[in-house]
């Protein structure tokens, strides 16, 4: 039996244009028109409440199911909001100032210029969540537990988890406002950072692995015990980190002579279609250097992980998934890539000479094909002189000094990706 694909990163990049401002007035896939309905006018009494007005309530939607309702604009100020269900909900522009978002579901919502200022974000998941200009300056976003702030409403049995760390992965914090927030054991694998404000943010055991600090101001910030490998800063940051006492080349956890223990026991899962042996799954450990040539890793699951200058030459990669990981100056001449995951992966000065990156079919009830996905790596300097790159995704992938040819231009999806600029294909 093949090895199965990965599950997809389900996560959106945020959404093109804006919901419509205020409360839902109109019907909306998914919810029935008096749910909706009610919701509007719960929302409409809490901005009274909240403005000072006779006749307000503060509104309590714990544990509703709120998602992608078009909510731009709307007043949720100080209102309670634990362990509602706000995915994909267009919240851009919205009031959420002082709210309780203890344990809240945003992933993919479009929070972009939200005040968010002083929120109780606890265990909140905002993955790939837009939040670009948004302003979480004083918010808590430290690991959350469910019960921790009183409500009168309830999850439906096993609807929520019980606690758990604060996720921002795959979020797009361009230029947010993050002055004395904690974001203390934060996720914030591969999130986008450019230009944000952390001063005196409490980043102590936060998770800044791939995540793109480029021009984030960390004066007076914590940083004790975050994970920093791979992360992307320029030297204004690496100067800013070196003043607190930090380690911009931090290492993670070697993996030692057990690594090799581990793709024997992956080998024997492959050779026993899964009846025995053991996938090999790694998760934020040091592989630097690792040689692994040749190596049948198909269908492995290796995440976040150091694996700079790792000698990967004609290594068998399909369908598994380096998502995040730190593939600087990789050897990867040869490898079969073919339906392999390296979203956010650093691959800046790798060799992939002669690499297979194609789609690869898939069995089931509908034809269909795996790709490649290297969405928003980078590929800077890199080798890109491909064998095939047939269905390849590339977008918003930054090849710039790569020396690429037809195979891969022709066969990729290069959607908003930065190319190398006055170099002709090789």
């Amino acid at each position: 039996m093949p090895p199965q694909p990965p599950s997809r990163n389900g996560h959106p990049n945020g959404p093109s244009s804006g919901p419509p401002s205020g409360p839902p007035s109109g019907p909306v896939v998914g919810h029935a028109p008096d749910y909706v309905d009610r919701i509007r006018r719960t929302l409409q009494s809490h901005r009274k409440w909240a403005a000072g007005a006779r006749g307000g309530v503060q509104a309590d939607l714990s544990f509703h199911d709120l998602s992608g309702l078009p909510l731009a604009g709307v007043c949720l100020r100080n209102a309670k909001l634990v362990g509602a269900n706000l995915a994909r909900t267009g919240l851009r522009d919205a009031d959420l100032a002082a709210s309780v978002l203890l344990m809240a579901d945003l992933e993919g919502a479009d929070l972009r210029r939200a005040n968010l200022l002083g929120a109780d974000l606890r265990g909140a998941s905002f993955n790939g969540a837009a939040l670009a200009e948004a302003n979480l300056a004083g918010a808590d976003l430290r690991v959350g537990e469910l019960g921790a702030v009183a409500t009168k409403h309830r999850p439906r049995n096993g609807a929520a988890p019980l606690s758990r760390r604060t996720g921002l992965v795959d979020a797009n914090l361009t230029r947010a406002i993050l002055v004395g927030s904690n974001l203390g054991d934060c996720d914030l694998t591969g999130a986008e950072l450019v230009d944000a404000d952390l001063s005196g943010a409490d980043l102590s055991g936060a998770i800044l692995v791939s995540t793109d600090l480029s021009g984030v101001s960390l004066r007076g910030a914590r940083l004790q015990g975050a994970l920093l490998s791979g992360a992307s800063m320029d030297e204004r940051v690496v100067a800013q980190i070196l003043q607190m006492g930090g380690d911009p080349d931090q290492r993670l956890q070697p993996v030692g002579e057990r690594l090799f223990e581990l793709v024997a026991a992956h080998q024997e899962w492959l050779a026993s279609s899964g009846s025995r042996g053991a996938r090999l799954e790694l998760d934020m450990v040091d592989l630097s250097g690792a040689p692994l040539a040749e190596t049948d890793l198909s269908g492995a699951r290796i995440q976040r992980c150091d694996l700079r200058g790792a000698t990967l030459e004609g290594a068998n990669l399909v369908f598994s998934d380096l998502s995040y990981c730190n593939l600087a100056s990789a050897r990867l001449a040869g490898a079969d890539l073919s339906g392999c995951t390296l979203r956010r992966a650093n691959l800046a000065g790798a060799d992939l000479r002669d690499a297979v990156l194609d789609s690869v079919p898939v069995a089931g009830g509908q034809a269909r094909d795996w790709p490649a996905n290297l969405q928003y790596a980078r590929l800077t300097d890199a080798d890109l002189r491909v064998r095939g790159a047939r269905g390849a995704i590339l977008r918003q992938a930054d090849l710039t000094g790569a020396r690429v040819n037809m195979a891969l231009l022709r066969g990729a999806d290069l959607s908003g990706a930065k190319l190398p600029s006055a170099q002709a294909p090789a």
